[in-house]
């Protein structure tokens, strides 16, 4: 349902699109839910309100929302629904018309969930796009990527094949999991503008196709890197939200100056394109420095000086400056300093440029890094340089530190089959709920201390000891019992941890 309802609604957008001076009257309101979807998640603490966009065009009576995770179900408490017109991308003056206000019941399962919204004997879905947590911890931390390009090069027919990308990407993921950070950020080129078949050696070569018409469509591009394809799966695998920003790659069909629809098929596809999160005492600031114009959204000169610097400042406005202050944008080279200087931003997270780097500007001062890139293809020449690697950022309070960039392999090269990871996990019996004793192995071949890996040991329904590590967690489902438990282990080293149930 959620891809026709996309496809149709990206049609009328074009359709409508023939005037840049028109926009504003010619849009139609967006399908579904814009939020928390896509590139926009959620992070609620359980007993809390949060409040979800949808466009619910019939204004069909909304029987009920609930958030489905792998094993747990929770229903939410609807407390109020808004209709009217609510903008949330004040460039493209995409809406929705309305606005749901719930409450999550306390002591729900901490987890990602899909969240789904049920009226009129239909389900509208967002996938993996709430998390629930039971406190915003003063420690935090985030795993930074970027570039991923996936579908720049694609494996197989055009109607039936899959973005090459995808396969490092799968395997980084496993990875992610057992690091376990509260909160993922990719800055831009999530997908890419042309596809190319066919590649050489080397990433390149072969054919090149760039158009709405010819397939394979943006949606399956998105689709491949949120969802995965052909077994290999998408970002949103990883066990923790992922804020998804926009590069000038990011879009698909149109020419590379026409901003309004650039814009609005992010919006079509992705959500909200500019916003903001508050997480305990950090402030993370998300924004678009490719898809908007460089007049009045993104202006050259001080691009915090338009639409998306008035969303920021009234973001931190409402939420308070907070203790640290962190931007995530795609380019390298385009930072506004008075905004930094203004709004004492401690860091800035960006991609664009595939080497690492690290360096300072303002007189905050700001730290501006990157970390290489994880899975884009096209790099096989200079893998060694730019290709496998991520940054783990770790807050406590106002003060942050960072890893250099860490490699999530070794052999990011080789085929998919042959990869061999710097970060493991593996089980002695099965873990799907057999059995009422495990141990849980992680091997950790990378430079830096793990603190808080997470294991999730999913046995039969009883009460367990653990020994090895911390029971984060643990609940029923049935004849489950689930048991997460974090474990750190320090750099080159191997850690057991066991599970046994009470006797």
């Amino acid at each position: 349902m959620r891809t026709l309802k996309i496809s149709i609604y990206l049609l009328f957008t074009f359709l409508l699109l023939v005037s840049k001076n028109g926009l504003a009257q010619v849009f139609i309101p967006a399908g579904g839910i814009v939020y928390p979807f896509r590139a926009s998640p959620a992070i609620v603490k359980t007993g809390t309100q949060f409040h979800i966009l949808y466009n619910n065009k019939a204004q069909h009576q909304i029987d009920s929302i609930v958030l489905k995770g792998p094993y747990s179900r929770v229903l939410l408490k609807i407390d109020s629904i808004s209709k009217g017109r609510f903008e949330y991308d004040t460039y493209t003056t995409m809406y929705t018309n309305n606005k749901i206000w719930v409450t999550v019941p306390q002591g729900r399962p901490q987890d990602m969930y899909d969240l789904m919204v049920y009226a009129a004997g239909e389900v509208e879905i967002s996938r993996r796009s709430v998390k629930l947590v039971k406190q915003f911890s003063p420690k935090h931390s985030f795993i930074h990527i970027t570039d991923t390009h996936i579908s720049r090069n694609w494996v197989g027919s055009a109607d039936n094949g899959f973005a090459e990308e995808l396969q490092l990407m799968d395997r980084f993921i496993t990875v992610a999991n057992i690091i376990s950070p509260d909160l993922v950020i990719v800055t831009g080129d999530l997908i890419h503008d042309y596809t190319r078949f066919n590649k050489d050696a080397r990433g390149w070569g072969g054919d090149t196709i760039k158009g709405y018409t010819k397939l394979p469509t943006i949606e399956e591009k998105y689709r491949n890197y949120f969802e995965g394809a052909q077994g290999y799966r998408g970002v949103q695998y990883i066990n923790a939200p992922v804020f998804s920003v926009p590069g000038n790659h990011d879009f698909y069909g149109m020419n590379e100056d026409d901003h309004p629809a650039k814009a609005a098929q992010w919006n079509a596809l992705c959500g909200i394109r500019v916003s903001g999160l508050a997480y305990a005492g950090t402030r993370f600031m998300f924004i678009d420095d490719y898809l908007g114009d460089q007049e009045k959204d993104i202006p050259n000169k001080k691009p915090m000086s338009g639409l998306q610097g008035k969303i920021l400042r009234n973001f931190l406005a409402l939420n308070g400056p907070g203790q640290l202050r962190i931007m995530a944008q795609h380019r390298h080279d385009r930072a506004d300093t008075g905004f930094l200087n203004e709004q004492k931003i401690g860091l800035i997270v960006n991609g664009h440029i595939h080497t690492p780097h690290v360096d300072t500007l303002g007189k905050t001062p700001t730290i501006r890094i990157r970390p290489g890139v994880v899975c884009r293809s096209g790099e096989n020449h200079r893998w060694e340089q730019i290709l496998g690697f991520f940054r783990i950022i770790r807050i406590d309070g106002e003060k942050f530190t960072y890893t250099d960039p860490l490699r999530f392999c070794s052999n990011p090269t080789d085929a998919y089959n042959k990869i061999k990871l710097n970060l493991t996990l593996t089980f002695k019996s099965n873990n799907a709920g057999l059995a009422t004793s495990n141990v849980a192995v992680i091997g950790n071949k990378l430079p830096v201390e793990l603190p808080g890996c997470r294991v999730r040991f999913v046995m039969k329904k009883g009460a367990y000891l653990v020994s090895g590590g911390r029971v984060f967690q643990q609940f029923n489902n049935g004849k489950l019992t689930i048991v997460d438990v974090d474990a750190d282990v320090n750099a080159g080293t191997v850690k057991k941890v066991s599970i046994n149930l009470k006797h």
